[in-house]
């Protein structure tokens, strides 16, 4: 079966490109469905999907919509499923043969609450589980899916883009040893994240200043690792400047707003006014600990100080501030969230154009500059965490601010 979904079915997505819209729908929702998603090979079938989908006419925003209209859809009803059955499901055939499936879904749900759907989601065992034993738990239906909402948007373009970007790889005219570089760079970039994932896992007192000094490193040794990285360095810089592909031209100007000093404004002043008005003191100063480091680091010789770090380092700091009272898998799985727009905010810089390693600086800067300044304000001992409410609205506000922007308000 797993044969001819990933062969049979593929090979007439490529023929017929005008249902990839809908095939990725299908794919994502079988994927997050309750039963469906535990046999079919939905990771396979999606990255195949999405890579002719990136290979043809379909847009990347297309791509990502269809994918997460599928993800929301499969959840709901796997959560639908569960609610109407609750543990009478057990009796199904299916489940009768596996008990297992319900009874880890449950513990996981039993430990996690409703933290539970966000971390299933990029969980395969458990993921098409968990709405379904939420449903039978008779989770409150808005707080399922305000959350279901949140964990596809992260979810989306986790899984979206890798296959996406490989699709449209294929088309793009490149020199001979450009893959060989990029190849270089991105493995020194995973290097670089496993480790710094690794020194965070320790918890110790330690870790932040380690991982900053880590981050700094990396930072300043971008120049030095530029001879061995000038051809996709150049090749990216074509691409990016290049009046050929109408779509990249408009995408430019649409998210030219972000890249403004009136979206630096905008993050910051809503939240440290809120914060000294809430007088969380501790918060204020960590944040704004980190706009003055990041804007110090900037100063070291080779470095520059950009609205984009400046950006990141209040992004970062924000979903610091909301998930301190949590695990650490749990605080891992918060950056997900941090993730989209992250990823929108370096790509309006990328198009501005800035030079790719003046990105790559700026992301380390601002890594840099929040864990040292966790470290700092944590010297004394934890940071408060934000009370429940605020926890949520904080960190979502510079997601608020940049869709005002972008839709000229």
């Amino acid at each position: 079966m797993e044969s001819l979904l990933s062969g049979e079915l593929i090979a007439w997505l490529g023929s017929h490109t005008r249902w990839l819209g809908l095939a990725i729908f299908l794919i994502a929702m079988v994927e997050s469905l309750a039963v469906a998603g535990l046999v079919v090979p939905g990771v396979v079938l999606l990255f195949a999907a999405t890579a002719l989908a990136g290979g043809g006419d379909l847009s990347l925003f297309g791509a990502l919509a269809w994918a997460f209209s599928g993800a929301v859809c499969g959840d709901l009803l796997s959560f639908a499923l569960g609610r109407w059955f609750h543990q009478d499901i057990r009796r199904l055939r299916i489940f009768a043969r596996h008990p297992q499936w319900i009874d880890r879904g449950e513990s996981f749900f039993r430990r996690y609450g409703m933290y539970s759907i966000v971390l299933g989601r990029f969980i395969g065992p458990i993921r098409p589980i968990i709405p379904m034993v939420a449903g039978m738990f008779d989770m409150p239906t808005w707080r399922f899916l305000l959350v279901n909402i949140l964990s596809a948007l992260a979810w989306a373009p986790v899984y979206v883009l890798p296959g996406y970007l490989a699709g449209s790889a294929v088309r793009w005219p490149v020199p001979e040893s450009f893959w060989h570089e990029a190849g270089l760079l991105a493995g020194g970039l995973a290097l670089l994240g496993l480790t710094l994932l690794v020194l965070l896992r320790t918890q110790q007192r330690w870790s932040s200043l380690a991982a900053a000094a880590l981050c700094l490193l990396a930072m300043l040794c971008l120049p030095q690792a530029e001879p061995w990285l000038t051809v996709v360095y150049g090749t990216l810089a074509e691409w990016l400047v290049s009046t050929a592909w109408p779509r990249l031209s408009a995408v430019r100007l649409e998210l030219q707003p972000l890249t403004g000093e009136a979206f630096l404004w905008l993050l910051y002043l809503p939240v440290l006014g809120l914060l000294a008005v809430l007088r969380h003191g501790w918060q204020l100063l960590f944040l704004l600990l980190c706009a003055i480091l990041c804007l110090a680091l900037g100063l070291l010789p080779g470095m520059h100080s950009t609205l984009l770090a400046l950006q990141l380092s209040l992004l970062l700091g924000v979903v610091l501030l909301g998930n301190r009272h949590l695990s650490f898998w749990l605080r891992l799985s918060w950056t997900f969230y941090a993730g989209p727009i992250c990823a929108l905010l370096i790509t309006a810089w990328l198009l501005l154009p800035m030079a790719t390693p003046m990105v790559l600086g700026s992301v380390l800067q601002s890594a840099a500059a929040v864990l040292l300044a966790i470290w700092l304000v944590e010297r004394g001992g934890p940071l408060p965490p934000l009370s429940p409410h605020w926890s949520i609205l904080v960190p979502a506000w510079p997601m608020v601010a940049g869709l005002l922007l972008l839709a000229g308000f």
